[in-house]
């Protein structure tokens, strides 16, 4: 598979994700997909040759900001209510 048909299938996979983040009503599934969102983001930011960024992001996004929502949803209810 070429590099660029890897970070279309990237970057469409995040499209679809951040409807599913927006419109899931579970908190925790929707703190999942964010982390799957990132792992996109990975797919897609190494695919363009930027291993800096790549560093950055994993740090921040995958691990601490993951870390910090699953945290901040235990100290509230689960279910989103409207």
């Amino acid at each position: 598979m070429r590099m660029i048909e890897l970070t279309a299938l990237a970057l469409l996979g995040c499209l679809g994700l951040a409807y599913l983040v927006v419109t899931e009503r579970d908190l925790l599934k929707a703190v999942l997909y964010t982390g799957i969102f990132g792992g996109l983001v990975i797919i897609a930011t190494y695919t363009l040759m930027a291993p800096d960024i790549i560093l950055a992001y994993v740090a921040v996004s995958v691990a601490l900001s993951t870390g910090l929502m699953v945290f901040l949803v235990s100290k509230t209810t689960r279910e989103e209510v409207v």
